[in-house]
């Protein structure tokens, strides 16, 4: 209502500046009657100027509308998505922490594979060495047996002779008891 007065007023204005006063006019009109044109003129242009200012505010009012719908939407929308950002957060969490047990999982399992390469290397190793001294107190038997034999041989070798001949033996070659003993 204030800007439809404001525009009346305006209008008023406006006319009285840009009005010529006629001299032809006849005199016997009445010089109300032109005030009253004049104000009907400001009337119609201040209609035409609210029914323009209520168009425009009822656009304002429309856009107005769609932008609260349009937040009300984001806000919707922004709900959900921190909703789904702290599920993802909850998510992530689980995998770290899974990722974690995994890894400390692996590392133990490294650690014991490792600690069972080293006994099992010294395993091997001690079996190598048993083995190298079985090898060896093999081939020392081997030897000594060799010797042995020989040793035998060569006994039984300088026996023989010996025995063949008891006369030998009475002789006292081994001493006395040996040949009282036969």
């Amino acid at each position: 209502m204030a800007i439809g007065a404001l525009g009346l007023v305006v209008g008023a204005l406006l006319m009285r500046m840009f009005t010529k006063p006629v001299d032809n006019a006849p005199v016997s009109e009445d010089p109300r009657n032109h005030q009253i044109r004049g104000m009907d003129a400001d009337l119609r242009t201040t209609r035409r100027q609210l029914v323009d200012i209520e168009q425009a505010l009822q656009e304002k009012t429309e856009e107005f509308d769609t932008a609260v719908e349009t937040m009300q939407g984001l806000r919707a929308t922004s709900v959900e998505l921190e909703e789904e950002l702290a599920r993802l957060k909850g998510d992530l969490k689980g995998s770290v922490t899974k990722t974690r047990q995994l890894r400390t999982e692996l590392q133990n399992r490294a650690t014991e594979t490792i600690r069972e390469q080293v006994r099992a290397e010294e395993a091997e190793t001690e079996l190598d060495v048993a083995r190298a001294g079985s090898e060896a107190v093999l081939s020392e038997i081997s030897r000594l047996q060799q010797e042995h034999k020989k040793m035998t041989d060569t006994m039984t070798g300088i026996e023989d002779p010996f025995l063949a001949d008891e006369d030998f033996l009475d002789a006292g070659l081994f001493g006395e008891d040996v040949g009282k003993d036969s």
